[in-house]
């Protein structure tokens, strides 16, 4: 371990050895951010004796997870299945798969993609009398989907109606939860979104995975939206052992409800 802390400059190995209680790391593009993470889960799992399996390590792309859990295999030995090293909808999908019971579906639910999803709004709008080509299916599915990222249900928005489409919204929005839920099925959103709502429902679920994760560690910070950053909040509230990677000049996920503050607040 040695060895390789000696292959970081000195700010990198600051944040690498840097590992109790909350810690942001901001560093631009190119700074190597996805290797301190790598390397830093290398110093807790030698230096610190912690199990492959303490650590939840969050990202937002497949590549980027594999890139890590390939590393720490090929420079740690360590089979790839033990970590917990994947996107948030990676890591929140094994969790519904394991508790989707607690919320009335089976654990085989299945996941929409985005035609389906679609195809099931435009259904509801049709049930409900409301004209497709005066309010887009595409419009309503797109406002299901930052409401979910913005962890609101039908109730919320139903709420918070007051415009024509929010009032049309909100009708669709809970007649598709509705029928999603009837087909046992999820949509992208949903899968974030459920984890939150299961560990709010059963206190005992969240704290079965609170005392598991001793350590979070998540890349590109800054392009959580609110349920992602709830989900972290609640699972780093038993440890507070929770370090952050990101670049406040950089968001690429505004459009998914990505917000900026998370990491300019993280203090």
């Amino acid at each position: 371990m040695e060895e390789l802390l000696k292959t970081l400059n000195d700010a990198q190995r600051e944040a690498v050895v840097t590992c109790d209680g909350p810690l942001l790391i901001l560093a631009g593009a190119g700074s190597g951010k996805t290797r301190v993470l790598t390397h830093k889960a290398m110093y807790l799992i030698n230096k610190r004796g912690i199990k492959p399996n303490e650590i939840l390590a969050v990202t937002f792309t497949n590549k980027a997870a594999k890139e890590m859990k390939e590393r720490l295999h090929q420079l740690m030995g360590i089979s790839t299945r033990t970590l917990w090293i994947s996107t948030f909808h990676s890591a929140c999908m094994r969790i519904m798969r394991a508790h989707a019971d607690k919320l009335d579906y089976s654990k085989n639910f299945v996941i929409y993609d985005d035609s389906e999803q679609k195809s099931l709004v435009k259904q509801c709008m049709i049930e409900l009398e409301i004209d497709t080509e005066v309010f887009k299916p595409k419009s309503l599915q797109q406002a299901i989907n930052r409401a979910k990222n913005n962890l609101a249900g039908p109730a919320d928005i139903d709420r918070q109606s007051f415009s024509v489409f929010d009032r049309k919204f909100a009708e669709v929005y809970a007649r598709y939860q509705e029928a999603i839920q009837k087909n046992d099925a999820m949509d992208f959103g949903d899968i974030i979104f459920n984890v939150v709502i299961l560990f709010q429902k059963f206190p005992e679920i969240l704290k079965e995975y609170q005392d598991k994760f001793k350590y979070i560690l998540v890349d590109e910070y800054q392009d959580t939206n609110m349920v992602q950053y709830t989900f972290l909040k609640m699972l780093a509230e038993t440890h507070k052992n929770i370090c952050v990677v990101g670049d406040d000049d950089q968001s690429i996920y505004r459009f998914r409800g990505a917000n900026i503050q998370n990491i300019l607040n993280f203090e």
